[in-house]
C-alpha cells in the first residue's frame, strides 16, 4: 500500500509585508488531496490547510518551491496518522463491502 499526496492548488497573497519585509506570492492556502493505492484499488480525500503565517525569515520565492516545501508544510499542520487511519478505514470497506445496492426484484420479472 502507498500513500501519496498530490497538491492541486495554491491560493497565495500577492504583496504581503511581515516582520518589515514585503512578500510577494505568499501561499495561504494549500489544496491537496492523500490516497492510498493498493493495487488497482485507489481511496482519497480532499482538503485546503490555510496557512497563518509566514516565516519572512525562511520564505521560499514561489518559483523555488518545491513540492516536498508545500508537502513539509501540509505535514506540519495536519494530523497524517489521523488521515491514514481514515484511508485505512475507506480501502477496508473497498476490499470487505458491508453494504450494496441491490436491484428492485420486481423490476426484473418479465
Amino acid at each position: 500500500m502507498k500513500y501519496t499526496w498530490k497538491i492541486s492548488q495554491l491560493d497565495c497573497k500577492i504583496k504581503e509585508t511581515i516582520d518589515e519585509k514585503e512578500l510577494n506570492n505568499v501561499v495561504k492556502t494549500i489544496h491537496w488531496r492523500y490516497e492510498l493505492e493498493d493495487g488497482e484499488k485507489r481511496v482519497e480525500i480532499y482538503g485546503a490547510e490555510d496557512l497563518f503565517r509566514a516565516d519572512a525569515d525562511n520564505f521560499i520565492e514561489y518559483n523555488n518551491l518545491k513540492e516536498s516545501d508545500v508537502i513539509g508544510w501540509l505535514e506540519d499542520n495536519v494530523d497524517v496518522d489521523d488521515l491514514k487511519s481514515n484511508l485505512d478505514l475507506q480501502m477496508d470497506l473497498i476490499k470487505n463491502p458491508v453494504d450494496e445496492t441491490l436491484p428492485i426484484p420486481w423490476e426484473n420479472e418479465e
